[in-house]
């Protein structure tokens, strides 16, 4: 990957493409929602990666993320993982048990753990 500024923000080149990064919503992602995409991504992947090795199948499946961001800098203090499952085959204890190991096995959340608040709810639809 490599960065370059142009326009008012960061143009970011990687083999799938660009992303473009920047302090203003209107030219790109702001660098507070690329953290939490990435913390929600690399959790949301770790969940499926686990549904699947003990065969649990769904429909489908949505993350949205809330944070609370504190203090002069706006530092991002929790961040709450809110699932949404269709046709989900498995008990609410059964989803638990696969949250528990996804956390503890995402490299992201263990990247933000003791700095970050990390929660998690889910539903189904």
């Amino acid at each position: 990957m490599k960065l370059t500024y142009e326009n008012d923000r960061w143009v970011a080149t990687a083999e799938y493409g660009q992303l473009h990064i920047s302090g203003k919503e209107e030219a790109g992602y702001r660098p507070n929602q690329l953290f939490v995409s990435a913390i929600a991504g690399c959790f949301g992947e770790m969940f499926i990666h686990v549904c699947r090795k003990k065969r649990i199948s769904y429909q489908g499946l949505t993350i949205t993320p809330e944070t609370t961001r504190e203090g002069t800098t706006n530092k991002i203090t929790r961040i709450h993982l809110h699932m949404t499952f269709e046709g989900i085959n498995t008990s609410d204890e059964q989803i638990e048990k696969v949250k528990k190991l996804a956390m503890k096995h995402c490299s992201m959340v263990q990247s933000v753990k003791g700095s970050i608040d990390m929660t998690i709810s889910h539903e189904r639809t």
